[in-house]
This record gives C-alpha cells, structure tokens and sequence, in this order.
C-alpha cells in the first residue's frame, strides 16, 4: 500500500514531464498565443497538468471522521478549545479521509497542523461552520506543513548539490556530480520536491538591494535518478547557466494532496502576525471555499510549495487599520500554483506574489484596496520579494497591477486580459492602472482594460515624475513604490548603471544599500515592456502604439475552453474585444451578492 501512494501522484507528474519533452497526445506543440506573447517569455500554464493539483483536485474523498462524535467529541459551540479533538481525528485519518467539521463554532487555541498527507479537512461551508481562531505567537489557526522535527529548504544546506552543465529552459533532466546526498531521504530522494536555484544575473538583472545572492529558485520534484542525474518534473522554468553555478536542494519531505474545504476562520480573537490559513512545503495540495475574515495580518499564505491551488476562497478585513503586512493572498517561494476564482475584499494588498514562478493567478476580483493617507494603494503585487519570474496574471479585476522592486527584481511576467480600472471609491490620489518599478524586465501586457470611463488619464508619467493628483494608465521604472520621482536616470543595457550599481557588488551579502538605493528612472523597464492591444481609457481604444495587426487575441492563455465554473457568464469577460463594461466574472457575482446581504462564499 505503501509504494502504490507513493507513485500515484508520481506518475501524474511523469507523464506531465513525457508529454512536454515528447510531442505526445497532449503536449503543447506551440505556446498558446505565442504570436501575442513572445514564446520565450511563456511557461507551460495547463492546469491540472503543469499548475495546479496535479490531475486536478480529487473528488472521491467520501469517507467522513466526524470530529463531534466519540471519542473526539469537539465542542461545537465556541466555548471549549477543539484543537486537541481535531488533531486527534488527524491522527486517526486514514489515506483519503476527511476529517468533518459539522456545522457550528470551532474555538481553537492553538494551530491545527495537518503533517499527513492525501486527507481533507473539511467543513459544511463557510456560512456554517466556523473556526474561531484564539491563537497568539507564531501559530495560525490551520496550518498544513511536514515540518515537525524535519529540515526544510530554508536548514538543509547539507543536501545541496551542484548542477552540471548548461541545462536550458524546458529540462526535465539534470545531471549532477552525484547524489549521494540523497541517500538517507525517503525512497532515495525520488518523490522527493526540490529547489533549484542560481547566483545572481547581473546581466537580467537579477538584483536585491541588500545584495543577496541566489534570489533565482524553482520548486519542482524529483521523479526518477540515477547516480549521476535526476530527472525533475515540471521543468525547468529558465536557463542554468553553469557560470551562475547553479543548484539543486532536495527537501527532508513535504506535505501533499492535503485539502482544506468549505469552511471559515475568524480571526477577530487572535494576535498571531501568521496567516490563519498557510501552507508550507506542501505539494498538490489545495484551499477551496473557504473564508478568511477579520484578521492581524496576513490571510492565506502559501510558502515553498509546488503545484498547489487557491480556489473560491473569500478574504476579508483586518482587525487593524490599514498597512502594510495584510495580504489577502501571500505567496512565497512557490512554483507552479493555481490562484483561481476568489473575492478579496478591504484588504492591503489583494495578492501579494514573492520569490515565484510558473504560476497562474486568474480571474480574481479584488474591492477596496487598503487607503492609506487617501492614496491608492498596490492591489496585486506581482513582486516584493526577488526574483519572480514566468507568472501569468489572467483575467484578474483589480485597482492596480504593480511589481514594486522594492526588495528586488522581476522579469518575464505576463498579464492577460485583466481589468486594471486605476480607481477607489474612497482613496481620491495616487490612481495608477499598471505600475512597474525598477528591477522589472521583459513583462507584458497584452489584450487589458486599464482605467475607467469618466476620469481624466495621462497614458504615462511625465517626463519629470508624476504627483498624487495624477491618473495614469502606466508608470513605467520609478524607483519608489509609492512614489512617482527619481534623481537621474540608468539603462544598465545602454551602459548607464545605478550609482549604487559597483558599491553593492562590492560590499558583503546583506550590506547592500538597501530599498532606499537606487533612486534613478530605471528606462530599461519600459524599454523591455512589451504592450500589446490593451484598451484604456485615455484613448477610448487601443492605440496606435499597441494595435494588434489584424492579429485575433487567444481567448486564454492558460485555458483550452471555457471553463464550467464560469456558468452562464460571457468568457472571456474582459479584453478590447469583448462588451467588458457589461461582463463580469464569477467571483463579482459573488461580491455582487455581498453588497446585497446574500453572502459571499457560496
């Protein structure tokens, strides 16, 4: 029984690997949209296949541990602490169980931690059963990891090995001067998820402020060795150079195919800075329905984890004004994921993506970003932390797009058929549509809405900076985050560096000059941008400087048909060839709904 678990995900995987090295039934022959977006800023975006669960999420869990019966006996009334009931329900649960939350109240005082993997904690949906978090210290109130008494990506230094040759974008085998370092994990190392990563590009560039080096990293896993070599699935996301010395760390174990569903977490209780929902390390594991209010910080949290899904999830509200440090939706250090389909509301930012890559985030609807001083603030953050690459941003409904350098860089990102609308109802100032800080490289923007009608839009900045007062549709290479001035200008492709540029490859690691650093227009941002058909309001149309040539925009990037969750709705619901004013997608239902007193997580 055992080896039969441990290769069903496996294969999965192995034959996602085949099919995109091969050419067999199944594999992407040419890049969606490559006549759009250039092939070689595209990664393989198929859910289910290369993002997401792997096979997608399974649906014949039926056998239900309740957690209210003996000899658990959980209180369902709010009064006594459950987690103690909880996790021994956990324990009990056997491969494709589902430890059930009946309707009622859950107190916890404590995190349940979910260490075993292929079980589901599940609920009877949002509006019924919730779990009333009480927690302090560094515990949330679930939190899905493997790594009790175990090393992680972040302690197992001993288990890293160098990366041979110049393995190339879409690799799946790697060799190795050995791997021997592999011999006292599990099955050898093979299941095993691993980190790739490699020094610093100045050439890209791949740059932190505080001058930290190996900023560049994938998730994926291993699915077969030998002595010599690995085999890795999915593949690699970018080059290896060997001069950038590339390598390879297997983890002690993760956490996979765990679910949490159809339940809420109130966090009105609880002083944790830790989001009350967070996976760490966890593969092919997933978050659906489930809702996540009133909070100290952060909301759901996903850190180093590969091939894993967000889905219909509502987040909303903090217990403190706002301010930084409250996403709805926080990403760290994964590959691979599937953010699909969620409402976020009031919170600051929307999403908040770090250190990632390969993922998909679609088709979100993002209200009320935080106010800060009565300024606009970032809605989806496709970069606070170095270096994201290789995302696609689809379909998203959000005041503003920005990757803000201001822990780093970020390239070959791709936003796709979003509304970007630039406004707030409350914050009057700082209204940007897409806002891309320096360090940012080889994004694009291709088939957006960006502004809103009855406003007055500038299409960029002016040459000498831009104020509060402004609305813009892009800002392209300002320094600050927060901020449209700059003291001088560098385009490191033209030979123009920052002035900071020699001082911070000269100091040690950490010793940078930090996020105040770099204060020049950075011109190879909007030099490296490509825009593509996006309509904005400016102009009322697509300009000249962005038509199309006649060419039609793919209806997704990522999605071969439409997809069933999107019911009756018109798809795809934004793009300048839609009616976009009129459409809407599933999760503005829902926020519809909200406004209106009829719920928003059914």
């Amino acid at each position: 029984m055992k080896v039969r678990f441990f290769l069903t995900p496996l294969l999965i995987c192995t034959a996602a690997a085949v099919a995109l090295t091969t050419g067999v039934a199944g594999a992407v022959e040419k890049p969606p949209g490559a006549h759009i977006v250039p092939a070689d800023r595209q990664a393989d975006w198929r859910p289910g296949l290369s993002v997401g669960v792997p096979g997608g999420i399974p649906r014949n869990r039926t056998n239900l541990i309740d957690v209210t019966k003996p000899p658990f006996n959980a209180d369902s009334t709010g009064i006594k602490d459950c987690q103690p009931a909880i996790m021994q329900a956990i324990a009990k649960a056997a491969e494709n169980d589902v430890v059930f939350l009946p309707a009622g109240t859950y107190r916890v005082q404590t995190a349940i931690t979910v260490s075993k993997s292929r079980i589901t904690l599940r609920g009877e949906g949002p509006d019924k059963t919730v779990i009333l978090a009480c927690n302090s210290g560094r515990g949330g109130a679930i939190d899905v990891n493997f790594l009790t008494g175990k090393q992680g990506f972040w302690d197992g230094k001993s288990r890293t090995v160098s990366i041979q040759g110049n393995p190339v974008k879409g690799a799946t085998v790697l060799m190795l001067r050995d791997t021997k370092a592999f011999s006292a994990l599990p099955h050898f190392g093979v299941g095993q998820i691993c980190q790739i990563a490699l020094k610093n590009d100045p050439a890209l560039p791949v740059i932190a402020p505080a001058n930290y080096d190996y900023l560049r990293k994938q998730v994926t896993r291993i699915v077969s060795k030998t002595e010599t070599s690995v085999t890795i699935s999915p593949g690699l996301l970018f080059d290896l150079p060997e001069a950038l010395e590339p390598t390879l760390l297997v983890s002690d174990g993760q956490t996979e195919g765990v679910g949490i569903e159809d339940l809420s977490v109130n966090g009105s209780n609880s002083s944790t800075r830790h989001a009350p929902v967070m996976m760490s390390q966890c593969l092919g594991s997933w978050i659906k329905n489930v809702s996540v209010v009133t909070v100290p910080n952060y909301h759901i949290w996903l850190l180093d984890s590969l091939q894993c899904e967000v889905r219909h999830c509502f987040a909303s509200k903090r217990k403190v004004a706002m301010g930084p440090d409250g996403a709805g939706i926080l990403i760290g250090g994964c590959s691979n994921l599937l953010v699909e389909d969620n409402l976020l509301v009031e919170v600051f930012p929307h999403i908040e993506v770090n250190s990632t890559c390969g993922s998909v985030i679609a088709y979100n609807y993002c209200d009320d970003t935080g106010v800060q001083g009565g300024l606009l603030g970032c809605s989806i953050n496709s970069n606070h932390g170095a270096h994201s690459s290789y995302n696609l941003y689809e379909g998203n409904f959000a005041p503003r797009f920005q990757s803000d350098g201001y822990h780093g860089s970020a390239s070959h990102d791709t936003a796709f058929r979003n509304w970007f609308h630039g406004t707030s109802g409350s914050a009057k100032e700082f209204w940007v549509c897409v806002n891309l800080n320096r360090f940012t490289r080889h994004y694009t923007l291709a088939g957006n809405v960006l502004g809103r009608k009855g406003h007055t839009w500038l299409y960029e900045s002016p040459d000498g900076g831009f104020g509060y007062e402004h609305h813009l549709i892009y800002a392209l290479g300002f320094p600050g985050m927060g901020n449209g001035g700059f003291k001088g200008t560098a385009q490191p492709s033209k030979g123009r560096p920052w002035a900071d540029w020699a001082k911070m490859l000269a100091s040690q690691p950490g010793k940078g000059p930090g996020p105040n650093g770099f204060q020049e227009m950075d011109l190879d941002v909007k030099a490296t941008t490509l825009l593509k058909g996006n309509f904005n309001y400016k102009d009322q149309r697509v300009p000249e400087s962005e038509a199309l040539g006649g060419v039609a925009l793919p209806k997704s990037l990522y999605l071969a048909d439409r997809p069933g969750w999107f019911g009756d709705l018109k798809w795809p619901a934004y793009g300048p060839d839609t009616d976009f004013e009129k459409n809407t997608i599933p999760a503005q239902v829902r926020f519809e709904a909200l406004k209106k007193g009829e719920g928003a997580t059914k």
